[in-house]
């Protein structure tokens, strides 16, 4: 009996990091590995204690799941707060964001084809995050970027966080205007 053998070989390619930041806080963390395809944006809660190199989870499940859409060439992974958090409450978070921050959400924003928000439950729980949240929808809608914003959700149309869905195959719901005034609710 033969044995077919599979031939050995070695997979190569290039992954650029850039981290935009200031003193402790992050604005984004850009990973791209092919320059001539459109980038998406995740936008989460908050950074974790992170360094160029180094990825927590979150940023791991997050450039996995943008690569397994075979659509994009990179992603850029922001937060609603900039300052990486150990406890999470409404006055930690109220101190956890710079005067730009926001601008620097809607910039990164437009160089995205899609900008995907992946904060689970956070806007609910904490009427800071809601506010952050209203703020980055309604300055999207000034400058015509809510077409390309969608919700990360799991099989009930429930708003989640990366790591809520780690083993799960990403489903996204499109924001819309009644679902933008569903969220300016909150």
């Amino acid at each position: 009996m033969i044995m077919a053998t599979a031939k050995k070989r070695t997979d190569k390619g290039a992954l650029q990091v850039e981290l935009r930041l200031k003193d402790e806080h992050i604005y984004w963390k850009k990973y791209v590995w092919d320059a001539k395809q459109p980038m998406a944006v995740v936008i989460c809660n908050y950074p974790g204690q992170e360094e160029l190199y180094h990825d927590n989870l979150t940023s791991m499940l997050v450039k996995n799941a943008v690569i397994e859409m075979d659509k994009y060439g990179g992603v850029i992974i922001a937060n609603l707060f900039t300052k990486p958090l150990q406890t999470v409450n409404e006055r930690t978070l109220a101190e956890s964001f710079l005067d730009d921050g926001m601008e620097e959400l809607i910039k990164v924003c437009n160089e995205a084809e899609i900008v995907i928000l992946a904060i689970g439950s956070l806007a609910n729980r904490f009427q800071v995050a809601a506010d952050r949240l209203k703020i980055l929808l309604k300055q999207a809608k000034n400058v015509g970027l809510l077409d390309r914003i969608y919700e990360l959700t799991n099989g009930q149309h429930k708003r989640v966080h990366p790591l809520a869905i780690r083993n799960e195959k990403w489903s996204l719901l499109e924001i819309n205007e009644e679902r933008l005034a569903e969220l300016m609710q909150l």
